[in-house]
């Protein structure tokens, strides 16, 4: 399941991130890691953004972005 794919305040824990450099380096400075819990805080009607929880920081991120996290629903 990817991480664009969870409702609002839905949680997973990232499996794999399918991104391609230099997203994925991005996405790892920010704290998104394989292991980490995410939470999605809201997100837009459309979906176009999320605002999602990864330890103690509020990430926003695009959808084209979110897709490529894949995620385990917890």
């Amino acid at each position: 399941m990817k991480l664009s794919d969870l409702s609002i305040g839905q949680s997973g824990v990232i499996k794999k991130i399918h991104a391609k450099e230099p997203l994925k380096s991005k996405l790892l400075s920010m704290g998104i890691t394989r292991g980490e819990k995410v939470k999605v805080l809201k997100h837009t009607l459309a979906k176009n953004t999320f605002d999602i929880e990864v330890g103690n920081s509020s990430i926003a991120l695009r959808e084209e972005e979110a897709a490529q996290i894949e995620v385990e629903k917890v």
